[in-house]
């Protein structure tokens, strides 16, 4: 009996320890869990549209309202020259002359007629020629060719003066360096070439001739 007493007695002990470990635990401040802290999203403080469509956004935009297609810097802006389009006129001089024959001033007329509807373009007329013969005689040949084109836009088609000029390049500047009939007739050409304060195009026609 006095056996059982104590054996009763020391598991009640052990209890009370193990409750008194629990409560203290339960008592004992908690570690707190580490939580990320998301950073709040900035306010996009800059205008990203692109209202013209020129891929220039808002806040770089110095040039409002693009034209659609052209081609701009990173301002959104334009230079001088926006675009080149060339138009080939064929024009057959006879060998060593330089008098333009009446079945091609239709075709010089529609370069008129585009001046005449943008009043604020300029010509320069490029006589160029191939490399046969002289560089001294071809040279005056364009010119001679250059500034009879000159003439038939002014004397003809009433493109003023001021806004007309001629030069001749002989060989000078050859679209092909070959030595063969074809780039001979490549290289014999016009190239009336226009400009403009105020450019929407760089135009260019170029008048094919033959020696």
């Amino acid at each position: 009996m006095k056996l059982l007493s104590i054996f009763l007695m020391s598991f009640l002990l052990l209890g009370c320890e193990t409750i008194a470990e629990i409560q203290a635990k339960a008592a004992a401040p908690s570690t707190p869990t580490e939580t990320t802290v998301m950073p709040k999203q900035m306010a996009q403080e800059n205008d990203l549209s692109d209202d013209d469509a020129d891929g220039v956004i808002a806040y770089r935009e110095q040039c409002l309202n693009s034209v659609l297609g052209s081609q701009v810097n990173n301002s959104g802006c334009g230079g001088d020259t926006v675009n080149k389009v060339r138009q080939e006129l064929k024009v057959n001089f006879s060998n060593n002359s330089a008098v333009i024959s009446p079945r091609y001033f239709a075709d010089i007329k529609a370069l008129s007629n585009f001046m005449q509807h943008y009043p604020d373009l300029d010509v320069v007329i490029e006589g160029h020629s191939s490399r046969q013969g002289s560089a001294a005689l071809n040279m005056d040949l364009s010119q001679r060719r250059a500034q009879a084109v000159m003439d038939l836009l002014i004397n003809k088609f009433g493109i003023s003066t001021s806004r007309v000029s001629a030069i001749g390049y002989g060989f000078e500047r050859l679209l092909d360096e070959g030595n063969n009939s074809y780039a001979h007739q490549r290289n014999r050409r016009i190239v009336a070439e226009l400009s403009g304060d105020n450019l929407v195009k760089d135009m260019k026609w170029t008048i094919y001739s033959v020696d």
